[in-house]
Protein backbone atom coordinates (compact mmCIF):
# COMPACT_ATOMS: atom_id res chain seq x y z
CA UNK A 1 0.00 0.00 0.00
CA UNK A 2 0.96 3.68 -0.58
CA UNK A 3 3.01 4.71 2.17
CA UNK A 4 0.25 7.78 3.44
CA UNK A 5 -2.15 4.46 3.88
CA UNK A 6 0.27 3.41 7.09
CA UNK A 7 0.54 7.07 8.14
CA UNK A 8 -2.72 6.89 8.97
CA UNK A 9 -2.90 3.27 10.10
CA UNK A 10 -0.08 2.79 12.05
CA UNK A 11 1.95 5.47 14.56
CA UNK A 12 4.38 7.31 13.08
CA UNK A 13 8.03 4.83 12.73
CA UNK A 14 11.35 6.45 12.05
CA UNK A 15 11.99 3.29 10.37
CA UNK A 16 11.38 2.54 6.39
CA UNK A 17 10.07 -1.22 5.47
CA UNK A 18 9.72 -2.59 2.22
CA UNK A 19 7.64 -5.20 1.41
CA UNK A 20 6.65 -6.78 -2.21
CA UNK A 21 3.74 -8.30 -3.30
CA UNK A 22 3.19 -9.40 -7.14
CA UNK A 23 6.02 -7.97 -8.53
CA UNK A 24 5.84 -4.69 -6.71
CA UNK A 25 7.77 -3.03 -3.87
CA UNK A 26 5.13 -1.43 -0.91
CA UNK A 27 6.78 0.86 1.29
CA UNK A 28 5.54 0.83 4.80
CA UNK A 29 5.54 3.12 8.26
CA UNK A 30 7.69 5.83 6.41
CA UNK A 31 8.65 8.74 8.96
CA UNK A 32 6.07 11.55 8.12
CA UNK A 33 7.11 15.50 8.41
CA UNK A 34 4.85 18.64 8.05
CA UNK A 35 7.09 19.64 4.59
CA UNK A 36 5.27 16.70 2.57
CA UNK A 37 2.25 17.05 0.26
CA UNK A 38 -0.56 18.99 1.46
CA UNK A 39 -3.02 16.28 -0.02
CA UNK A 40 -2.82 11.87 0.95
CA UNK A 41 -4.22 9.33 -1.36
CA UNK A 42 -7.43 7.52 0.11
CA UNK A 43 -9.32 5.49 -1.86
CA UNK A 44 -8.42 6.32 -5.26
CA UNK A 45 -8.99 10.06 -4.81
CA UNK A 46 -7.04 13.24 -3.12
CA UNK A 47 -8.36 14.18 0.01
CA UNK A 48 -7.39 17.65 1.40
CA UNK A 49 -5.10 17.27 4.65
CA UNK A 50 -6.73 19.52 7.08
CA UNK A 51 -10.22 17.89 5.81
CA UNK A 52 -8.60 14.55 6.89
CA UNK A 53 -8.02 15.51 10.08
CA UNK A 54 -11.03 17.26 10.67
CA UNK A 55 -12.73 13.42 9.89
CA UNK A 56 -14.06 11.83 12.26
CA UNK A 57 -12.13 8.60 12.96
CA UNK A 58 -14.86 6.69 13.90
CA UNK A 59 -16.30 6.60 10.16
CA UNK A 60 -13.30 4.75 7.99
CA UNK A 61 -16.23 4.19 5.78
CA UNK A 62 -15.62 6.76 3.01
CA UNK A 63 -12.14 5.68 2.72
CA UNK A 64 -12.91 2.05 1.95
CA UNK A 65 -13.54 1.76 -1.65
CA UNK A 66 -16.26 -0.96 -1.66
CA UNK A 67 -17.65 -0.64 1.45
CA UNK A 68 -18.24 -3.56 3.79
CA UNK A 69 -21.58 -4.63 3.56
CA UNK A 70 -23.72 -7.79 4.48
CA UNK A 71 -23.33 -8.37 0.83
CA UNK A 72 -19.44 -8.96 1.59
CA UNK A 73 -20.00 -10.14 4.95
CA UNK A 74 -21.75 -13.62 3.84
CA UNK A 75 -21.18 -16.05 6.50
CA UNK A 76 -19.18 -19.36 5.24
CA UNK A 77 -21.99 -22.15 4.11
CA UNK A 78 -22.06 -25.20 4.81
CA UNK A 79 -20.59 -27.04 2.20
CA UNK A 80 -18.72 -30.31 1.80
CA UNK A 81 -15.96 -31.59 -0.97
CA UNK A 82 -14.10 -35.35 -0.55
CA UNK A 83 -10.97 -34.59 0.64
CA UNK A 84 -7.91 -36.97 -0.68
CA UNK A 85 -7.36 -39.90 2.19
CA UNK A 86 -4.03 -42.26 2.05
CA UNK A 87 -6.21 -45.31 0.97
CA UNK A 88 -6.88 -43.42 -2.67
CA UNK A 89 -3.89 -43.95 -4.96
CA UNK A 90 -3.27 -41.16 -6.87
CA UNK A 91 -2.08 -41.80 -10.74
CA UNK A 92 1.60 -40.42 -10.65
CA UNK A 93 0.40 -37.89 -13.62
CA UNK A 94 -2.46 -36.09 -13.91
CA UNK A 95 -3.17 -32.33 -15.66
CA UNK A 96 -6.77 -30.77 -16.55
CA UNK A 97 -7.23 -29.97 -20.22
CA UNK A 98 -7.70 -26.65 -21.97
CA UNK A 99 -6.72 -24.75 -18.82
CA UNK A 100 -6.33 -20.94 -19.82
CA UNK A 101 -4.02 -18.20 -17.63
CA UNK A 102 -5.40 -14.82 -17.70
CA UNK A 103 -2.44 -12.48 -17.06
CA UNK A 104 -3.37 -9.90 -14.63
CA UNK A 105 -1.52 -6.77 -15.96
CA UNK A 106 -1.84 -4.70 -17.12
CA UNK A 107 -5.17 -3.96 -15.13
CA UNK A 108 -4.31 -5.51 -11.84
CA UNK A 109 -0.61 -5.15 -11.12
CA UNK A 110 -1.41 -6.74 -7.96
CA UNK A 111 -4.26 -8.34 -8.07
CA UNK A 112 -3.34 -11.54 -8.36
CA UNK A 113 -6.22 -13.75 -6.06
CA UNK A 114 -9.17 -12.28 -8.08
CA UNK A 115 -7.39 -12.92 -11.52
CA UNK A 116 -6.66 -16.42 -10.05
CA UNK A 117 -10.43 -16.59 -8.81
CA UNK A 118 -11.31 -15.10 -12.63
CA UNK A 119 -9.12 -17.40 -14.70
CA UNK A 120 -10.29 -20.56 -13.31
CA UNK A 121 -14.36 -18.77 -13.13
CA UNK A 122 -13.62 -19.04 -16.64
CA UNK A 123 -12.62 -22.41 -16.93
CA UNK A 124 -15.47 -23.66 -15.81
CA UNK A 125 -17.75 -21.56 -18.15
CA UNK A 126 -18.52 -18.07 -16.48
CA UNK A 127 -18.03 -14.98 -18.99
CA UNK A 128 -16.91 -12.86 -16.54
CA UNK A 129 -13.36 -10.73 -16.84
CA UNK A 130 -11.08 -9.99 -14.06
CA UNK A 131 -11.71 -6.28 -13.54
CA UNK A 132 -15.62 -7.00 -13.19
CA UNK A 133 -15.03 -9.35 -10.50
CA UNK A 134 -12.59 -6.67 -8.45
CA UNK A 135 -14.68 -3.50 -8.46
CA UNK A 136 -18.01 -5.57 -7.72
CA UNK A 137 -17.05 -8.89 -5.85
CA UNK A 138 -14.29 -8.48 -3.83
CA UNK A 139 -14.10 -6.13 -0.83
CA UNK A 140 -11.32 -3.63 -0.66
CA UNK A 141 -9.71 -1.87 1.95
CA UNK A 142 -7.69 1.26 1.72
CA UNK A 143 -8.07 2.43 5.88
CA UNK A 144 -6.20 -0.35 7.35
CA UNK A 145 -9.93 -1.02 9.24
CA UNK A 146 -9.23 -5.08 8.45
CA UNK A 147 -7.03 -7.72 7.60
CA UNK A 148 -6.11 -9.92 4.94
CA UNK A 149 -8.34 -12.33 6.09
CA UNK A 150 -11.13 -10.10 5.49
CA UNK A 151 -11.08 -7.68 3.07
CA UNK A 152 -8.06 -7.24 -0.23
CA UNK A 153 -6.14 -4.54 1.62
CA UNK A 154 -5.01 -1.49 -0.70
CA UNK A 155 -5.69 -1.08 -4.42
CA UNK A 156 -5.36 -3.98 -6.66
CA UNK A 157 -4.91 -1.48 -9.54
CA UNK A 158 -2.31 0.19 -8.61
CA UNK A 159 1.65 -1.34 -7.79
CA UNK A 160 1.36 -0.85 -4.46
CA UNK A 161 -1.30 -3.02 -2.90
CA UNK A 162 -0.79 -5.79 -0.34
CA UNK A 163 -3.41 -8.60 -1.02
CA UNK A 164 -5.66 -10.81 0.38
CA UNK A 165 -5.92 -14.03 1.79
CA UNK A 166 -8.33 -17.43 0.64
CA UNK A 167 -11.34 -15.97 3.01
CA UNK A 168 -11.48 -12.78 1.17
CA UNK A 169 -12.03 -15.13 -1.70
CA UNK A 170 -14.44 -17.27 -1.14
CA UNK A 171 -16.06 -14.41 -0.29
CA UNK A 172 -15.81 -12.83 -3.54
CA UNK A 173 -16.61 -16.58 -5.53
CA UNK A 174 -20.21 -17.16 -2.94
CA UNK A 175 -21.37 -13.29 -3.77
CA UNK A 176 -20.52 -13.60 -7.74
CA UNK A 177 -22.77 -17.31 -7.47
CA UNK A 178 -25.61 -15.42 -5.37
CA UNK A 179 -25.71 -13.16 -8.17
CA UNK A 180 -25.58 -15.41 -10.43
CA UNK A 181 -28.01 -17.11 -9.34
CA UNK A 182 -26.10 -20.98 -9.31
CA UNK A 183 -25.69 -23.21 -7.02
CA UNK A 184 -21.91 -23.35 -7.27
CA UNK A 185 -19.73 -23.24 -4.23
CA UNK A 186 -15.85 -22.48 -3.68
CA UNK A 187 -14.42 -24.76 -0.39
CA UNK A 188 -11.82 -23.50 1.59
CA UNK A 189 -9.36 -25.62 1.65
CA UNK A 190 -6.85 -23.90 3.87
CA UNK A 191 -4.51 -26.04 5.85
CA UNK A 192 -4.24 -29.47 3.44
CA UNK A 193 -1.33 -30.53 2.64
CA UNK A 194 -0.04 -29.61 -0.59
CA UNK A 195 0.01 -33.10 -2.08
CA UNK A 196 -3.20 -33.86 -1.21
CA UNK A 197 -4.53 -31.16 -3.08
CA UNK A 198 -3.67 -33.71 -6.24
CA UNK A 199 -7.06 -35.65 -5.76
CA UNK A 200 -8.88 -32.09 -6.76
CA UNK A 201 -6.85 -32.17 -9.56
CA UNK A 202 -7.29 -35.70 -10.36
CA UNK A 203 -11.13 -34.98 -9.95
CA UNK A 204 -10.97 -32.28 -12.47
CA UNK A 205 -10.93 -29.43 -10.24
CA UNK A 206 -8.45 -26.87 -10.10
CA UNK A 207 -7.20 -25.24 -7.04
CA UNK A 208 -6.46 -21.46 -6.44
CA UNK A 209 -2.90 -21.59 -4.16
CA UNK A 210 -0.77 -18.94 -2.52
CA UNK A 211 2.89 -19.24 -3.28
CA UNK A 212 4.82 -16.41 -4.29
CA UNK A 213 5.93 -14.65 -7.03
CA UNK A 214 8.53 -17.00 -9.16
CA UNK A 215 8.97 -19.29 -6.02
CA UNK A 216 11.38 -16.56 -4.37
CA UNK A 217 12.11 -17.09 -0.54
CA UNK A 218 9.81 -15.07 1.35
CA UNK A 219 8.98 -15.03 5.11
CA UNK A 220 6.29 -13.17 7.26
CA UNK A 221 6.20 -9.83 8.47
CA UNK A 222 4.36 -8.08 10.95
CA UNK A 223 2.95 -5.14 9.39
CA UNK A 224 0.52 -3.39 12.14
CA UNK A 225 -2.51 -4.01 14.05
CA UNK A 226 -6.10 -3.49 12.08
CA UNK A 227 -8.65 -0.91 13.93
CA UNK A 228 -10.66 -4.26 14.42
CA UNK A 229 -7.91 -5.40 16.75
CA UNK A 230 -6.17 -7.91 14.73
CA UNK A 231 -2.65 -8.28 13.58
CA UNK A 232 -1.82 -7.64 9.71
CA UNK A 233 0.76 -9.76 8.75
CA UNK A 234 2.15 -10.08 5.15
CA UNK A 235 4.70 -12.33 3.43
CA UNK A 236 7.30 -11.00 0.96
CA UNK A 237 6.44 -11.28 -2.50
CA UNK A 238 2.70 -12.81 -2.17
CA UNK A 239 1.50 -14.23 -5.21
CA UNK A 240 -1.71 -16.29 -6.43
CA UNK A 241 -2.16 -18.87 -9.26
CA UNK A 242 -4.40 -21.86 -10.10
CA UNK A 243 -2.64 -25.56 -9.78
CA UNK A 244 -4.22 -27.55 -12.63
CA UNK A 245 -1.98 -30.32 -12.47
CA UNK A 246 1.24 -32.32 -11.55
CA UNK A 247 3.55 -34.89 -12.56
CA UNK A 248 5.30 -37.01 -9.85
CA UNK A 249 8.05 -38.21 -12.25
CA UNK A 250 9.06 -35.48 -13.50
CA UNK A 251 8.82 -33.59 -10.11
CA UNK A 252 7.14 -30.55 -11.57
CA UNK A 253 3.41 -29.04 -10.84
CA UNK A 254 1.54 -27.16 -13.88
CA UNK A 255 0.00 -23.92 -12.95
CA UNK A 256 -1.89 -21.08 -14.41
CA UNK A 257 0.76 -18.14 -13.31
CA UNK A 258 -1.17 -14.47 -13.63
CA UNK A 259 2.18 -13.10 -14.06
CA UNK A 260 3.81 -15.95 -16.24
CA UNK A 261 1.24 -17.57 -18.32
CA UNK A 262 0.49 -21.76 -18.02
CA UNK A 263 3.64 -23.24 -17.03
CA UNK A 264 5.45 -25.46 -14.66
CA UNK A 265 7.18 -25.32 -11.03
CA UNK A 266 9.09 -27.63 -9.28
CA UNK A 267 6.89 -29.85 -6.90
CA UNK A 268 9.63 -30.09 -4.49
CA UNK A 269 9.84 -26.00 -4.16
CA UNK A 270 6.04 -24.89 -4.99
CA UNK A 271 5.29 -27.07 -1.64
CA UNK A 272 7.59 -25.18 0.57
CA UNK A 273 6.56 -21.86 -0.40
CA UNK A 274 2.77 -23.24 -0.25
CA UNK A 275 3.39 -24.15 3.14
CA UNK A 276 5.17 -21.25 4.08
CA UNK A 277 2.17 -18.99 3.23
CA UNK A 278 -0.27 -21.13 5.33
CA UNK A 279 -1.13 -23.89 3.33
CA UNK A 280 -3.92 -21.67 1.73
CA UNK A 281 -6.23 -23.05 -1.01
CA UNK A 282 -9.61 -22.74 -2.87
CA UNK A 283 -11.54 -24.67 -4.87
CA UNK A 284 -14.83 -24.23 -7.04
CA UNK A 285 -17.81 -26.65 -7.04
CA UNK A 286 -19.65 -27.19 -9.96
CA UNK A 287 -19.83 -25.06 -13.22
CA UNK A 288 -21.93 -22.48 -15.54
CA UNK A 289 -23.96 -24.77 -17.01
CA UNK A 290 -24.81 -27.13 -14.61
CA UNK A 291 -23.96 -26.20 -11.87
CA UNK A 292 -23.62 -29.22 -8.95
CA UNK A 293 -24.65 -31.26 -11.31
CA UNK A 294 -21.46 -30.64 -13.74
CA UNK A 295 -19.62 -33.44 -15.26
CA UNK A 296 -16.08 -33.99 -14.36
CA UNK A 297 -13.76 -31.96 -16.48
CA UNK A 298 -11.11 -33.77 -19.13
CA UNK A 299 -8.06 -34.92 -17.21
CA UNK A 300 -4.92 -36.43 -18.86
CA UNK A 301 -3.41 -39.41 -16.58
CA UNK A 302 -0.75 -41.61 -16.57
CA UNK A 303 -1.60 -45.30 -16.16
CA UNK A 304 -1.50 -46.31 -12.60
CA UNK A 305 0.98 -48.35 -11.60
CA UNK A 306 0.20 -51.99 -10.25
CA UNK A 307 0.69 -52.37 -6.47
CA UNK A 308 -0.99 -55.21 -5.35
CA UNK A 309 -0.90 -58.86 -5.65
CA UNK A 310 -4.17 -59.42 -7.56
CA UNK A 311 -3.58 -57.00 -9.76
CA UNK A 312 0.32 -58.52 -10.17
CA UNK A 313 -1.25 -61.60 -10.82
CA UNK A 314 -3.90 -60.60 -13.36
CA UNK A 315 -1.53 -58.83 -15.36
CA UNK A 316 -0.03 -62.06 -15.64
CA UNK A 317 -2.39 -64.08 -16.86
CA UNK A 318 -3.42 -61.65 -18.79
CA UNK A 319 -0.04 -61.89 -20.81
CA UNK A 320 0.40 -65.37 -20.62
CA UNK A 321 -3.07 -65.74 -22.33
CA UNK A 322 -2.83 -62.73 -24.75
CA UNK A 323 -0.98 -64.68 -27.60
CA UNK A 324 -3.40 -67.96 -27.58
CA UNK A 325 -5.43 -68.36 -30.33
CA UNK A 326 -7.83 -70.65 -31.71
CA UNK A 327 -5.34 -72.06 -33.49
CA UNK A 328 -3.37 -73.21 -30.91
CA UNK A 329 -6.54 -74.58 -29.20
CA UNK A 330 -6.42 -77.28 -32.63
CA UNK A 331 -5.56 -80.38 -31.21
CA UNK A 332 -4.62 -83.27 -34.26
CA UNK A 333 -5.08 -86.85 -33.92
CA UNK A 334 -1.45 -87.14 -34.36
CA UNK A 335 -0.61 -85.81 -30.87
CA UNK A 336 -3.02 -87.88 -29.70
CA UNK A 337 -1.56 -90.31 -26.94
CA UNK A 338 -3.55 -93.42 -26.88
CA UNK A 339 -3.05 -96.07 -24.40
Amino acid sequence: MISEFLKITVAAAAAAITLTSCGNRVMLMKSTTEAEADTIELGGSYVEREEYKNQDSGEPEQYIEKEITEEFTIDDELTTIDIYNNDYELPAKAVIDDFRTVMQNPELPTGCEITALTQTLNFLGFDVDKVTMCDEYMPVDFNGEYTMDECYIGDPKSYTGFGCSSPVICKAARLFFRIEESDCYPVDLTGTDFQELFYQVEQGRPVIVWATMYLLDTNSEYVYTAKNGEEMWFCLYQHCLTLYGYDLDAGVVYVADPLVGNTTYSLERFEKIYDILGKQAVVICGDAENGLDAEPKSVTKSEPEITTEAEYTESIYEEDTEYITSEDMEVSEENIITE
